[in-house]
Order: structure tokens, then sequence, then C-alpha cells
């Protein structure tokens, strides 16, 4: 039965594993940059907060695909280019932030 879903997924095992690998470190760094906010509440790490959570979203937006088709979301790479824009833009407004 496996076999006959692995003849099936034009992904490979190695991608699988790259995706929820890097999915499982950008929750961990999101989890320490919330932490970290909820521990000093200022409006710069709410910044820096919020675009790891737009990065965290994404990843976790991404990660049923690879399981199935059906799950397949439409986003050009443009699309994948401008959340990440948005979320270092997030990111750099809060460490620029005084």
């Amino acid at each position: 039965m496996f076999w006959e879903m692995r003849e099936n997924m034009h992904i490979g095992i190695l991608d699988i594993a790259l995706r929820v690998g890097l999915t499982l470190a950008t929750s961990f760094l999101f989890g320490i940059m919330f932490l970290g906010y909820w521990r000093t509440r200022t409006r710069k790490m709410l910044f820096v907060t919020a675009g790891f959570a737009v990065f965290f979203v994404h990843a976790l937006i991404t990660v049923p695909e690879l399981f199935s088709d059906t799950y397949q979301i439409a986003m050009s790479e443009n699309v994948h280019l401008l959340i990440h824009l948005i979320a270092l833009v997030l990111i750099a407004i809060g460490i620029l932030k005084d």
C-alpha cells in the first residue's frame, strides 16, 4: 500500500523531509520570538514576532500539498516572494524601531 502511494507521489522523500524540517525550524524560531514578545511586550518585539508569524503561517499552509494534490494551493512564485517580502519588512521595522 505504501509503495502504491509512493508511486503516485511526484515529490521525493528528501523534499518532504526538508520542508517538514524547515517548518519545524520556523515554528521553533516563532516560538522563541513569541516568548520574547510575551516577556517584554514592546512594539519592537511585536513587529519582529509578526514577521516570524507570517513565515510560520506560510510554512504551515504549504505543508499539506506534499501529501495530497487536493490541497494544492495555486500560488505563483511571485506570491511566495511577496509573502517573504512582507515578513522581512516586518522584521526589519522591528529591528530598526527605536
